[in-house]
């Protein structure tokens, strides 16, 4: 076939890959499943089930993964697609067996001293004052009911708050979220009550704080050089963290269970260490942190001798928690990380 009568279809095949739908299984798989699971269990992040679905709208599950929620470990996927996210949700509508709902965005004329009133009888003791769903205790400690798989929503979130209209959160609190251990007040409450709290959450989200920002640019981890060779480097490290009360675990290296057990380099090792007193206070404060624990230093000879101690940055990864409490917490414990690096190092 001559050239030219191959063009138009050149151009039709790039047409084709140009304008083919995301798909939105992959995309789940590759933004989502870490927190929600594949099956939308939920764990680290909230349960995507077909209670929650068919009371949703696609407006607000499109605004909720655009924007994310600020503070909180769900992040703003700012760098997809619109057709992205579209094909995400999607995906989300078929394995739920859901259709997306409509909902008259304007607002409702709820008397919001009235629902900060309920507010404080029937939903302080999971969401919080501030609506930020921290509390004391996040559902399998302290205050809260252990059949609660994961935090609360912090309702006061400029995220939910953008996301979420008026009678989409009438409805939520209406129905209940028995996946999530949240009762269905529209049995025990007037709809008149359940307007005036949405009149009230809407008060929490204008009364959320601006933390302070870390700087754009603050790392996740901070890298130290030693002045000592590699050994005794270690030796410091350790002695230093026993003195500080820790104990320390067995030491890990960095290749092991990935390279040929002959072949790891025994000069990158990860010193894994921990204050149980101090530990259980976190998981009380925080349950989440048995996925991200903290307590390790990393120390890593590079091939011109040079010897570098690597520390989590605990003010970045506090943060990501939205838990006033534990980054108060964490920005102590910065301190002591850092103390020890510099008495180590002396």
């Amino acid at each position: 076939m001559p050239f030219r009568r191959l063009i138009p279809w050149v151009f039709a095949l790039l047409a084709q890959c140009a304008w083919a739908t995301p798909d939105g299984r992959a995309l789940y798989i590759q933004k989502c499943a870490a927190c929600h699971e594949f099956s939308g269990a939920g764990g680290i992040g909230l349960p995507l089930n077909e209670q929650k679905f068919r009371d949703y709208s696609d407006d607000y599950l499109f605004k909720t993964i655009r924007l994310g929620r600020p503070g909180r470990i769900m992040p703003a996927f700012e760098e997809m697609s619109d057709s992205q996210v579209r094909a995400i949700i999607a995906f989300l509508r078929e394995r739920t067996h859901t259709k997306g709902r409509d909902y008259d965005p304007a607002p409702l004329k709820g008397d919001a001293a009235r629902g900060k009133a309920l507010y404080a009888r029937h939903c302080v003791a999971c969401h919080a004052a501030d609506g930020m769903g921290a509390g004391k205790g996040t559902g399998v400690t302290l205050s809260r009911k252990r059949a609660f798989m994961v935090m609360p929503a912090a309702i006061a979130n400029p995220g939910f708050q953008k996301a979420a209209t008026d009678r989409m959160i009438r409805q939520i609190i209406s129905v209940g979220r028995e996946s999530s251990g949240m009762p269905a007040w529209g049995r025990q409450l007037s709809q008149k009550d359940i307007e005036d709290l949405v009149a009230y959450v809407r008060v929490l989200g204008s009364q959320v704080p601006k933390r302070p920002e870390l700087a754009a640019d603050e790392p996740p981890s901070h890298v130290y050089e030693s002045p000592y060779d590699f050994k005794t480097t270690v030796a410091n490290v350790k002695e230093t963290l026993v003195g500080n009360n820790f104990r320390i675990f067995p030491d890990r290296y960095l290749e092991q269970g990935v390279a040929d057990e002959f072949e790891v380099n025994t000069h990158q090792i990860g010193i894994r260490f921990c204050n149980f007193n101090e530990l259980y206070g976190m998981l009380n404060i925080e349950p989440r942190l048995g996925v991200v624990l903290p307590c390790r230093i990393t120390i890593l000879e590079r091939p011109d001798g040079k010897v570098l101690l690597v520390v989590p940055n605990l003010r970045v990864i506090s943060r990501w928690f939205n838990n006033d409490q534990l980054v108060d917490l964490w920005d102590h414990m910065e301190e002591t990380f850092n103390e020890i690096i510099e008495e180590a190092t002396l």
